[in-house]
């Protein structure tokens, strides 16, 4: 029994944690901290948060020293040990570690030492010194109103935890007692719609994998606040992060973008209670937080995720047919409009996330694409590609469902381009040469000729970037739009670019990321998006900007828009019907 007795010290956003113990043997202890958390494939090396850290056995003073970044060992010493140190907690994110006189939030991945040897054993946790009136939020198993017991150290670091003033809405899904823990300043908002959806979805994913669910409970520990987004999964909660304008206003109709990307991000993370924290990559098994543990399958975790993320907003009733295929091209647009996708392969994007896509950078959009939004098309693809040609006997779900039987049997994970032949197995079709292409080519995905099978047309448009993608407007004018072929940033009377997209006028202009742009075409850039909308396409205008502080000039060639802003129609009601569930779907 190793027991975690932390103290809260919210004036300096400080956790005091000591951990007590009995050593038997006359050996030293092997002490250690995650140098990443699950479901966050970047090394954060947490260790860096320890201020101090000290020891005593039974009662005197003993030798503890730092052998590496995150690693510590005690002198050999038999009897009743407390390992005591101060981690720092200003970290305002899903992964981390938080404290202020208001709040305190913890993934435990990043505050509690593990002691070699002793992984195995049931671990307390025993909080003192919080304010009176906080309420606490947390799967953690609870023996008595004060005291926390996991069954193993992994069980530990599973389960965040939520100090503070909270607002508790609950519900019951497939029998299953459900909580939204809510923290954060935010007006009044509709809680029972919030509830409604979110039982909604949750009902509608329960019911699409075999009994029994990973869980007996499930909490949402949901923090909103000023321009937040972000989620974690864990084995029975989940961390998330969001504006406090997302939640649903008391006078809403139809929901709003604010609020369907919060529904969205719900859906995206209680999925993963099956397919991550269940269903998962051998890789994971164990997970080995020293160290990066790399895999080609995160396209099958995070982007089958990201594909059944929005398509349970439409399955459950949340959303219209017409949102979920808005939202669709936009994902679609956002991925044909990153010249990254013609350079790296799914797979790749896969192994390299930790040095790649968790460390973009001005260039990213050039150099890779996303494991989510490219692995959420090819979800898609593969989903239609199975229905069409097993004439509806299979489909992506009945992939998810054998998987999660097979992990429920035997816990095992899957090992390295496996899952491509367990897809095939269950299902009984010759998938390979779909995979070969939409996972280790940059060749582009069979978007068009999988949607038409289920009655819906895709058309690529030149549209100016800021359009996105969504529904075809007939009425739409088809004249090309006019690109400046970067992202920036509008400050007052210039701009500051952001990214530098190949090709585009921007680049060709021999522009670069950080440059302020202060004058387009002679006039100040006070709107430079209505400045820009007014260029005719392949005129040549000057450009003046400055760069390290100093004033430069060029001239920029108007380029017109790719056809790359993706545009949906609906050309056969009833075959959408049968993929979404829906009877009838307008056409715009």
């Amino acid at each position: 029994m190793l027991q975690y007795h932390i103290i809260a010290q919210p004036h300096s956003h400080q956790w005091q944690i000591c951990i007590k113990l009995e050593q038997n043997s006359n050996t030293s202890l092997q002490l250690s901290l995650p140098n990443w958390v699950p479901g966050s494939y970047l090394i954060r090396d947490f260790s860096r948060h320890i201020i101090q850290i000290n020891a005593t056995c039974n009662n005197e003073t003993a030798e503890i020293r730092q052998i590496s970044k995150n690693h510590w060992q005690t002198e050999a010493r038999a009897g009743a040990w407390q390992i005591c140190y101060t981690v720092y907690a200003y970290d305002l994110s899903v992964r981390g570690a938080y404290l202020t006189c208001g709040r305190a939030f913890f993934d435990g991945a990043c505050l509690f030492l593990s002691v070699g040897g002793r992984e195995h054993e049931p671990h307390q946790v025993i909080p003192a010194q919080l304010p009176a009136d906080w309420q606490t939020a947390t799967t953690l198993p609870r023996l008595d109103p004060n005291t926390f017991q996991a069954a193993s150290y992994a069980e530990l670091i599973d389960h965040p935890v939520e100090f503070g003033n909270i607002e508790t809405l609950t519900f019951t899904a497939g029998g299953i007692p459900h909580r939204i823990a809510i923290s954060g300043h935010y007006a009044d908002f509709d809680r029972e719609r919030l509830v409604g959806d979110i039982q909604k979805i949750c009902t509608a994913e329960l019911a699409m994998y075999p009994e029994p669910a990973p869980f007996q409970e499930y909490l949402f520990l949901l923090h909103v606040g000023d321009k937040l987004y972000g989620g974690l999964e864990h084995r029975s909660s989940t961390a998330l992060l969001a504006d406090r304008n997302s939640l649903p206003a008391s006078n809403m109709a139809e929901p709003n973008d604010d609020y369907i990307q919060l529904l969205g991000l719900f859906s995206h993370e209680y999925f993963h209670a099956w397919n991550v924290k269940s269903i998962k990559p051998a890789a994971f098994t164990p997970y080995q937080l020293d160290q990066e543990s790399y895999t080609e399958q995160l396209w099958a975790f995070e982007g089958i995720t990201s594909y059944y993320d929005d398509l349970f907003l439409a399955r459950s009733g949340v959303i219209s047919p017409e949102t979920y295929l808005k939202l669709l091209a936009q994902t679609i647009t956002r991925v044909q409009q990153g010249k990254g996708r013609l350079k790296q392969t799914l797979a790749e994007s896969s192994f390299s996330a930790w040095h790649k896509f968790y460390k973009q950078d001005e260039n990213s959009p050039n150099a890779i694409v996303s494991y989510y939004q490219k692995g959420a098309l090819a979800a898609l693809c593969l989903d239609l590609l199975i229905r069409r040609q097993s004439s509806g006997a299979h489909s992506l779900d009945s992939v998810m469902q054998q998987l999660y039987r097979d992990w429920f049997a035997t816990g095992a994970g899957i090992a390295e381009q496996q899952w491509q032949v367990r897809c095939q197995q269950i299902t009984g079709l010759n998938l390979h040469d779909f995979f070969q292409t939409a996972l280790y080519s940059t060749e582009d995905l069979p978007l068009n000729s999988c949607l038409q099978s289920v009655g819906v047309a895709l058309q690529w448009q030149p549209e100016a970037r800021s359009h996105g993608g969504g529904l075809l407007d007939k009425t739409a004018a088809t004249q090309p739009a006019a690109d400046f072929g970067a992202r920036y940033t509008q400050n007052g009377d210039s701009i500051t670019l952001t990214h530098v997209f190949n090709g585009g006028s921007a680049e060709n202009a021999a522009l670069c990321p950080q440059d302020r742009i202060i004058a387009l075409n002679g006039f100040a850039c006070t709107a430079f998006d209505k400045q820009w909308a007014t260029l005719k396409t392949g005129s040549i205008v000057p450009l003046h900007y400055f760069r390290h502080g100093v004033l430069q000039q060029t001239e920029l060639q108007v380029q017109a828009a790719e056809a790359d802003t993706a545009l949906l129609s609906v050309t056969d009601n009833s075959l959408l019907q049968q993929w979404l569930g829906y009877n009838t779907v307008s056409n715009p």
